[in-house]
């Protein structure tokens, strides 16, 4: 059938394009899905043969995940909102009403605080289920259901090949688009995790073919009691068992190399599970098994290992540098989600939302921005509340249901079934407490296809056994074999195949026009990118985006056509003032930036050190400024629209910012609250000390000092590291209080002590004694870090021009260090500058002593005796 030939094909195809992340490739599957529904629809006709009512316990919560996924998207009033979801609400109500005029404040608005990511998740969360319809009436003979393992298990073995090539042979440019810069890129894959998963699955449906073979050729399960590891090489002459086999070697390979612990981790526990090892025939003997498996399992999340080629060459797997679940951040992050999640309880906050709304509920410590969880079961809490985690329980039950009613077939294909139909779940239900795979479109196809084939192969096994046999069909399995429940079933399976309909056709329109959209976005986007900033150009791209499928609305559109706008606004002002050369117009185009254009007029000069001459000129009218161009204004409603549809983004605040220059030339058009939103941004962002960081500059700017001095000091609290860097920023402001900005932990004291003693930077000189103060020589652990420490001290002594209290330091030094040879020498120095040349002369012949190798004390010796002969003072 020509519907199971699309659907054989389609994984592979979309795992291939980078697993599916790209929106033109979700467009092309859905088309390709929504065909093979269209072609699946005569089945309709062949009620008997395709109808069953333990079909419609997988159908149903799908339709019900999906009802709900749109619910979340629809407009409602804030009562509802608040209490479906009370983050929601605040996100709407209190994050909103501070930065936005009254008139622009949403009178209704949705669960989800990204509806529009939220209805495209939702339009394909549909295909799915019409995937799901498809799939189930499709693969309903023998012949199919072994074509789904084979399709399956190739599109891992493929993806597995080209992996291991990516890591041989890098320089090719076919892999330069998935290639990512922290190298956690794998095969097609930009995350190696997500990789892992189509492994897993493609040895899933791998191990169900060898389970078929073994079990139709030997008459034995491979998890029966009487199996003998010698009846595996009846496989070795079986002409069907080679695709098996060889993608099961392939995905085990892959496995290995990617780098996944939590791929490893899945396939060593789903293989326990599918082979039976846990399965209750085999008593209290499956304890110690259960124990040992869930700790390697473990162990490959904690323990360091480095997974590559080479590291199997020479099996050297232990490494101490590897990051690990202890150590990369998931940890310290997933309280963030719990908290988040709790907050939207019980409707959640939008599928496809996680990036946004977890953000108000982040702690101190320091991380990267997570766009997901990185543990599905978290995202799914937040996103979707309790009616998510209980259909997902549904949907879980009906399928292990179905896997029980299976183990009573004695077909073999049935024995591979329950095989791949148990390593699925297991590996999903393991791999994805610690990742998203399956949210990417090529896992989830390959999932739904492989759990479609279980659901297909449960319906037609034979569970109302013969007389003869003694064991007793469940009451479940006898209420939905039962041939009236199935026609009363009928209204039930015909509201799944209309909204099956309308997910096929309205799925397949919004998620082509989200491509459309995301294709001119994106094309804008490399042009501005390239420099192509000419108004010619820029209305062309103007045109381009606004003209693009799609609701008017939609936030990527409004964002994208603010920006355009403020860039034409830019080109305006630069072509007011009339420069004389192209020297002049870049220079003037670059005062224009966000960095720049919001000082004009506030005489910045004053109180900010290395601003470009041009602000200045403009200012005292020498260079000739155009008043605000209206383009600024269009942006800035622009912004505000896009705001109101996505309240918790933090780069439409910063764009804000960077227009609070405007005037008010409109009375119902309040200036920007600059102040709320940089405080609001420093919630947002309040794990990120490069952004607080740059929060902390665009306060200062502003002349919000207190504001500032409270983000730069926040940003050395996570990363004490980057205190030069916020030493250097912070001086070129007049009126900011540098020993407010810093915190009083010894990390950042000395590294801004050495900072200012190194380089000299006599202005900030008087900060020294309370940087000394907080040094905290005498807390350090190490003979080294005390010597380093009072070294340090000595100097800062040395540069306040007190060298009565460099030598004490220098002196303490000595006596914990004897053999430092450079700390006894700068001793020496600091002894002789102050004429107590008889303590120096004594420091360097005790200096010659204990290091008789290093010439300098000798050399040192002979200098201060010469100048005894000559009657020369020092």
């Amino acid at each position: 059938m020509a519907s199971a030939a699309i659907l054989l094909i389609l994984p592979l195809l979309v795992a291939i394009d980078l697993g599916g992340v790209l929106w033109w490739t979700q467009a092309l599957a859905a088309m390709a899905i929504g065909t093979a529904f269209v072609l699946a629809l005569p089945t309709l006709f062949t009620w008997s043969t395709y109808h069953r009512p333990r079909q419609m316990l997988v159908l149903v919560p799908l339709l019900a995940w999906f009802m709900y996924s749109q619910f979340q998207t629809a407009a409602l009033s804030p009562g509802i909102v608040e209490f479906l979801s009370p983050g929601s609400y605040e996100a709407y109500t209190q994050w909103l009403e501070p930065i936005l005029p009254a008139q622009m404040l949403p009178s209704s608005f949705s669960i989800s605080v990204a509806p529009d990511y939220s209805a495209h998740a939702a339009a394909w969360l549909g295909m799915m289920l019409a995937l799901a319809w498809t799939a189930v009436r499709v693969f309903n003979t023998r012949a199919r259901v072994i074509g789904l393992l084979s399709s399956v298990a190739i599109t891992g073995a493929i993806i597995s090949v080209l992996g291991v090539i990516s890591l041989t042979l890098p320089e090719l440019p076919f892999f330069d688009l998935v290639r990512d810069s922290n190298g956690k890129d794998f095969s097609t894959f930009i995350n190696r995790n997500n990789a892992a998963l189509t492994l897993n699955l493609g040895l899933a449906a791998s191990l169900g073919l060898l389970g078929w073979r073994l079990s139709a050729l030997t008459g034995q399960e491979i998890d029966g009691e009487d199996f003998e590891i010698g009846e595996l090489f009846a496989l070795a002459s079986d002409r069907d068992s080679a695709i098996g086999l060889t993608c099961a070697v392939l995905c085990v390979v892959g496995l290995l190399v990617c780098g996944s612990r939590g791929g490893l981790g899945a396939a060593v526990l789903a293989s326990t599970v599918a082979f039976g090892w846990l399965r209750n025939r085999r008593g209290w003997a499956t304890v110690p098994v259960a124990i040992a498996v869930v700790g390697a399992a473990v162990a490959f999340l904690i323990v360091p290992l480095q997974l590559d080629l080479e590291s199997i060459k020479r099996l050297e797997v232990f490494t101490s540098d590897a990051q690990t679940l202890a150590n990369d951040g998931r940890l310290q992050h997933w309280p963030e989600g719990w908290q988040a999640g709790l907050s939207y309880l019980p409707g959640g906050s939008g599928l496809s939302s996680y990036a946004y709304a977890y953000l108000p509920y982040q702690n101190d410590l320091p991380k990267s921005w997570f766009l997901h969880a990185d543990n599905l079961w978290l995202e799914l809490f937040v996103e979707q509340g309790l009616v998510g985690i209980s259909l997902a329980l549904v949907l879980l039950a009906a399928l292990i249901w179905c896997l029980t009613t299976i183990s009573v077939s004695h077909d073999a294909l049935d024995h591979g079934i329950r095989i791949t139909g148990w390593y699925c779940i297991v590996a999903v239900l393991f791999s994805q407490s610690f990742d998203f795979g399956l949210i990417l479109p090529a896992n989830l196809i390959m999932f739904v296809l492989l759990m479609a084939g279980v659901v297909s192969r449960s319906s037609e096994a034979e569970v109302l056994i013969s007389d003869e046999d003694d064991e007793v069909p469940s009451l479940l399995s006898r209420i939905t074999a039962n041939e009236r429940l199935a026609k009363l079933s009928a209204p039930i399976a015909l509201l799944v195949l209309l909204a099956s309909t309308w997910a096929v056709f309205a799925g397949t329109q919004s998620l082509n026009n989200d491509a459309a959209l995301t294709t001119a976005i994106r094309a804008a986007q490399m042009r501005i990118a390239a420099g192509q900033t000419a108004p010619d150009t820029l209305l062309k791209m103007q045109q381009q985006v606004q003209t693009a499928a799609g609701r008017p609305d939609r936030v990527d559109r409004q964002i994208m056509l603010a920006q355009i706008d403020h860039r034409l606004a830019r080109a305006k002002e630069v072509a007011g003032a009339r420069p004389s050369t192209s020297d002049e117009a870049t220079e003037l185009y670059r005062i224009t930036s966000p960095l720049y254009r919001r000082l004009i007029g506030r005489n910045a000069a004053s109180y900010i050190e290395g601003l470009p001459p041009q602000i200045g000129l403009i200012e005292s009218g020498k260079i000739r400024w155009a008043s605000e161009p209206q383009e600024y204004q269009l942006a800035a409603d622009q912004y505000r629209q896009a705001l109101a549809r996505l309240p918790l983004a933090t780069d439409i605040r910063s764009n804000l910012i960077s227009l609070d220059f405007l005037s008010d030339q409109r009375r119902d058009d309040p200036p920007l609250v600059t102040e709320t939103l940089l405080t609001q941004l420093g919630e947002l962002h309040r794990g990120q000390n490069l952004q607080i960081s740059g929060l902390a500059t665009l306060a200062a700017q502003g002349q919000m000092n207190d504001l500032a001095q409270q983000f730069w000091n926040h940003s050395l609290v996570q990363a004490p590291t980057r205190t030069t860097f916020v030493l250097r920023a912070a001086q070129n402001y007049k009126d900011v209080d540098l020993l407010k900005a810093l915190p009083t932990t010894p990390s950042v004291m000395r590294t801004a002590s050495r900072e200012i003693t190194t380089r000299r930077m006599t202005e900030l000189f008087p900060l020294l004694p309370t940087l000394i103060e907080n040094l905290g020589c005498e807390d350090c652990e190490t003979i080294e870090e005390k010597t380093n420490c009072l070294l340090l001290e000595g100097k800062a002594w040395l540069a306040l021009q007190r060298p009565e209290e460099a030598i004490k330091s220098f002196t303490n030094a000595v006596a914990i260090a004897p053999a430092h040879a450079a700390l006894r020498l700068e001793l020496i120095a600091t002894l002789r500058s102050t004429g107590d040349r008889k303590t120096a002369l004594q420091q360097a012949r005790m200096g010659r002593q204990i290091t008789p190798d290093d010439k300098r004390f000798e050399n040192v010796i002979k200098q201060m005796a010469a100048i005894d002969l000559s009657g020369e003072a020092e």
